[in-house]
This record gives structure tokens, sequence and C-alpha cells, in this order.
């Protein structure tokens, strides 16, 4: 999942996920002149990097941040985890061979099975590669057919395997074990859409995690419609324990955010874009002038450079709104261009001048 949220990052920002890393686990108190500090003492040995943005991500509780390495570093001389402020962040990266390691591992259990790269093809009805010619091709390339396979497989090449969810009560005070409903119910809906079993069997599984009044709540739907999917339950849940929060008050809290002191326009429009999709959501901002909405918000909320202010401007003035991805875009060609220029206008220290290994002068 880390990595697969790193992949979609760098490919919304636009970054080569080669050369990128993602740091995870950071307290949410963490501010970025200590994230700075952390990093740039843990991760000096690679050289130059930028941070490119920060989000939240509910499942740790924690923040992740994803930075750009502007030379070339020695993959084993990445730390997999750093110590920072609160306990370990785990550091998370794409290594060169990631393809042919997948590979390894899908013949290891294809040979398990009693089967071959070939036969998943013809199981598959993929066309694009022949069982033959399966053994001969480069393993980025197969890699990159197998992806596709699976892709377009009408039913998953393998079964996804039974995880159980923690626990969830309902409760007015849980249980340190307990996880918070929004948590719950994310990884529930997540397993649900993709778990290929039987629905009798989805709620069985369903119901194991479940104590208290919200195991009644599913005893009481079961009661009134035995015939139930699992999908109306986790509404019912929806409906029951989540968020209170009014058309009103998502409105205003979309409308009352702003940049914060250090934080990139990027990744003020990242954290703005989850609140504007809540707000959708609850239809308290029509899903029709979204885009519209983004940009207003963007040029009211966020300290822009001139340069950057009077294209957004042109952007409203011309025609349609962008989309979240064009406008990230363009946000980012922005910044890219102001940071080469503050580089070519540093000026190069003193010769004698400077900090030796020891960290003295």
């Amino acid at each position: 999942m880390a990595l697969a949220l790193l992949e979609d990052w760098c490919g919304m920002m636009g970054v080569d996920e080669q050369k990128s890393l993602m740091v995870t686990g950071i307290p949410v108190d963490c501010d970025e002149a200590e994230i700075q500090e952390v990093l740039q003492e843990t991760l000096k040995s690679l050289g130059r990097y930028r941070l490119l943005g920060k989000i939240f991500r509910k499942q740790e509780n924690a923040n992740a941040v994803l930075l750009e390495l502007t030379e070339d570093a020695d993959v084993p001389g990445i730390p997999s985890e750093i110590q920072g402020k609160g306990g370990v962040w785990k550091v998370i990266f794409k290594t060169p061979n990631q393809d042919t390691e997948f590979l390894e591992r899908l013949n290891l259990f294809l040979d398990k099975e009693g089967q071959t790269v070939s036969g998943m093809f013809r199981a598959l009805g993929h066309e694009g590669v022949s069982p033959a010619a399966a053994p001969c091709v480069s393993p980025e390339l197969l890699a990159h057919l197998v992806a596709q396979a699976i892709a377009h497989a009408p039913q998953p090449l393998l079964p996804m395997r039974y995880r159980k969810l923690r626990v969830f009560s309902g409760s007015a005070v849980p249980a340190p074990e307990e996880e918070p409903f929004e948590i719950w119910l994310e990884q529930a809906t997540e397993i649900v859409r993709e778990w290929p079993v039987a629905e009798a069997e989805k709620k069985r599984w369903l119901m194991e995690s479940l104590r208290g009044p919200a195991l009644d709540l599913m005893h009481i739907v079961q009661a009134d419609n035995p015939s139930v999917s699992v999908e109306e339950c986790l509404e019912a849940f929806k409906q029951v324990f989540g968020s209170l929060e009014s058309r009103r008050t998502s409105q205003v809290r979309y409308l009352k955010t702003y940049q914060e002191e250090g934080e990139k326009v990027s990744a003020y429009v990242l954290r703005l874009e989850i609140l504007l999709r809540r707000a959708v959501e609850k239809r308290a901002i029509p899903r029709n002038i979204a885009d519209q909405v983004r940009l207003e918000q963007v040029m009211a909320g966020a300290s822009l450079s001139e340069v950057l202010w009077c294209r957004l401007r042109e952007l409203k003035d011309q025609g349609p709104p962008p989309n979240f991805l064009e406008l990230m875009k363009v946000i980012r060609e922005e910044e890219e261009e102001e940071a080469a220029f503050e580089n070519e206008n540093i000026e190069e220290p003193e010769e004698g001048v400077g900090w030796d290994h020891e960290g003295g002068r």
C-alpha cells in the first residue's frame, strides 16, 4: 500500500518515482522545520533533495512527506528507517530491480502451483504475448505485460487473501484495541469491493470485527432485511456512527482553509482537495462548479507569487477552469521555475569558509 501511494503521488506531482522517497510515520505535531532538521541529518549522504509535499495518513494517524532527489543516489545507501520525533519514521522508495524481484516471486508462486507464466497468459486470454515468447522477453517488459493482463482480466488472477479487520464496537469509550470508525470503515469498504467471495461470506467476515452497539446494529439491519447487501450494511454504519458534520460545516471548513506558513502551494492545494471532495459529497458545494470553486479558493487562500497569480487569473478569465490535476501541473511548473531561479542566485561560499564533518568551523 505504501509503495502504491508513492507511485500515485509521484504520478500526480509529475516526478520520477525512481528518484523520489516517501517518509511516513511523522507525528502530526511535527512542523516543517523539525521535519527538515531530521531529514537533513539522516539523509545527507543522498545529496540534495526537494520536499514536495506533506499529507495526513488516517491509517497511521501520522503525516507523510514526499521528497525528490536532485542527484543520483546509491540505492543501498538509502535507509529503510530513520529515527525522528516520536519514534521511527519509515522510508519508502522503489528500487531499480523491483520488477525483477516481483517476477521472481511470481515464478516461485506459479512453480508451487504447478503452473507457468505461459500458462498464466493462456488462462487470462491475453493475446499480446504467445506462450512460446513469454520466457524470452525481458523482466521489465514481462512485468509490464503481467500488470496489463491482470488489469484487463475478467476475474482477479488470485483471490484476495483473507484479512481480519480490527475490532469496532461503536462504544462511547472504545477499548485500546479498537479502530476509530473512519479508519475501520475505509478498510472494510476497500476489502468488500475487491474480495471476490459471496455476500454471505462477506457479512460473516464483517461481523467478526464487531462488538457491542455495532454488533447490535448489524443484527437489527439483517433482521429488517435478511437479503441486505454488505454495502447497505456499511451505509447503515455511516448513518449511525459516521461524522455528523453538516453541509454548512463542511462548506465553512473548506472556505476557511488557508495556506500555512512554510507550506508549498502544491501541498496546500492537495490538502484543500480532500476538504473540497468531502464538501461535494455532502452536497455543500455543487459538483458541476467544483473546478471553479477550487481555483477561486486557491487564489484567495494561498500566498502566490505575482507570476503564478497572473497565470491563475488568466486561466480563470479565458475559459473553463482547470480540474485538479491541470491546476496542480501549472502550480508545480511555477514552483520548479522559482526553485531553479533561486538556485541560480545562490552565491558560492568563500574559499576556506564552511563547516567540517565534526560540526565546527
